[in-house]
């Protein structure tokens, strides 16, 4: 027996020792390829930063040069709107839809032929689908020096109940001596140092992690820019490379004392002066239209600003108090609204797109339910209509918007119109028209994923939903489908009931 101990030891051993060996090769290996990998990152980052120092000189050049002067326009203000009043619909002689059904084919076919009369190929207008926020001009990877480590200062603000930071060169040093062209010129190369990629990538990095929308992400820029220089030409210098790092459509202005930014926008914007600079309109943050001399910089595959909000954007939750909704037909639903929320909107621009008004309320209506309003309020209503057809699920959502809400005209509450988001309309106590369509186009598109258009008549809004189910009443139809009205604002009407008053030749689809 123990003659053959000595081999199988041998053996034993030659194994372990191959097994080791297979594993430090393997080890060896994966070091190999992640520093090849490390270096082709290394390298691809070097010709990242090459390419925008590049850009920047250029821009730099380009500032250096005289500025031209522009004149100022006016701030465009929203005309008002005929004020119509809310329907109540008169149910005498209205029949359900069990009762339609006892009434034979005779009545179905004579119903049909009715529709027929109404039904019209309405002027449709169209907005484009939300973009992705724009590219910056090349990615940005601060750089590290092990011999002397960078200094850096954290400067911290609440954005809306929630804290950022971004980190600035310590010391700054960032300091116009005056507005001189070549002054300015010389400030954007000293932006463009290494030292600043710290303060680019931390700004990115934070409208990546909040999922901002580029207005809340040109408001963070100006909280954090203000808060570390002050409300200076020093911010609003900063402000205006930032957002051009980040591949936004901005101009600089300026008069003899003071600094403005200009932003280009997607949407035709209410109530800020502008100016129109070969051909594209750019808007004053903070400017009341005066003339300006405005730089004629620009970076390649800049774009405008939209207005349009494709995410919610993560701002910490502030609840406030729960409000309990129910409908006439006996539907409650409670929910809380993020107060953090409610606030950002407030400030929210106005805007339309195409010199078209009709194209604003897109803006409100695509925009996503908070993730938190649907964990509390959706449950409700997917209870409710578990076991009911198409027609008799957006019944009961139509009469819930248009029922467990208080119907008041913008004007008497707000001074002037304005429309909602739809966590605003469950928020605010009173709401209008077209703050019912747009939350009840949401609440349909979520909870049926049935397409929803906006119906325009002249002073009025309401909705039309194509159902995949054969549902009679009054329609209109678009790309070959059938969109049955439904009205939020006719208490008590149906599905298919076009409120009194409105005349669907009229009537213009708005396409979400």
């Amino acid at each position: 027996m123990k003659r053959f101990l000595i081999p199988l030891l041998l053996v034993a051993i030659s194994s372990t020792t191959w097994a080791q060996s297979l594993e430090d090769k393997f080890e060896q290996f994966k070091r190999e390829q992640n520093a090849t990998f490390d270096q082709f990152v290394s390298d691809k980052q070097t010709e990242y930063d090459a390419f925008r120092k590049r850009v920047n000189d250029e821009y730099a050049a380009f500032m250096e040069k005289a500025w031209s002067e522009f004149k100022g326009q006016p701030a465009v203000q929203p005309k008002p709107q005929p004020k119509v009043e809310p329907v109540v619909y008169e149910e005498k002689g209205q029949i359900d839809g069990e009762k339609e059904r006892k009434r034979g084919k005779r009545n179905e076919e004579k119903k049909k032929e009715e529709e027929k009369q109404i039904a019209v190929e309405p002027e449709v207008v169209v907005v484009p689908q939300a973009a992705p926020a724009p590219e910056p001009i090349a990615p940005v990877q601060p750089k590290e020096d092990k011999q002397e480590p960078r200094k850096e200062k954290r400067v911290s603000v609440s954005f809306y109940g929630t804290i950022v930071s971004v980190n600035f060169p310590d010391p700054d040093g960032f300091k116009l001596a005056s507005l001189d062209e070549k002054q300015l010129a010389e400030a954007w190369k000293q932006l463009s140092e290494a030292k600043y990629d710290v303060t680019v990538a931390n700004v990115l990095a934070i409208r990546k992690s909040l999922q901002l929308c580029d207005w809340g992400y040109l408001r963070m820029l100006q909280e954090v820019t203000n808060k570390h220089y002050g409300k200076s030409n020093e911010a609003t210098f900063m402000q205006a490379f930032l957002m051009t790092q980040s591949g936004y459509q901005v101009r600089l202005g300026k008069d003899n004392k003071k600094l403005y930014l200009l932003i280009a926008s997607k949407f035709d914007l209410f109530d800020y002066s502008y100016f129109t600079i070969e051909g594209k309109t750019f808007y004053a943050i903070d400017c009341k239209g005066i003339n300006l001399y405005i730089c004629p910089a620009f970076v390649a595959k800049e774009q405008a600003l939209s207005l349009q909000i494709a995410q919610t954007q993560k701002l910490n939750q502030e609840p406030t108090e729960k409000r309990k909704l129910t409908s006439k037909k006996g539907l409650t639903a409670s929910v809380c609204v993020n107060k953090n929320q409610i606030d950002f909107y407030d400030k929210y621009p106005k805007g339309y797109l195409n010199k078209d008004v009709n194209t604003a309320w897109v803006a409100y209506a695509n925009t996503p339910m908070d993730p938190k309003i649907k964990e509390q309020l959706y449950p409700t209503f997917e209870k409710a209509i578990a076991n009911m057809s198409q027609k008799e699920a957006v019944n009961l959502i139509l009469n819930w918007v248009q029922t467990a809400f208080v119907y008041e005209y913008d004007d008497k509450v707000w001074g002037e119109d304005r429309a909602f988001f739809p966590s605003e309309t469950l928020y605010y106590p009173y709401c209008d028209c077209e703050d019912r369509s747009i939350l009840f186009s949401r609440l349909v598109r979520d909870l049926l994923d049935l397409p929803v258009v906006l119906l325009y008549y002249p002073g009025h809004l309401a909705t039309a939903v194509a159902f995949t189910e054969d549902v009679q009443g009054d329609y209109l139809t678009y790309k070959n489908k059938k969109y049955v009205v439904c009205d939020p604002t006719f208490i008590g009407a149906p599905v298919g009931k076009t409120m009194t008053g409105m005349n669907n030749e009229t009537a213009k689809i708005v396409v979400l």
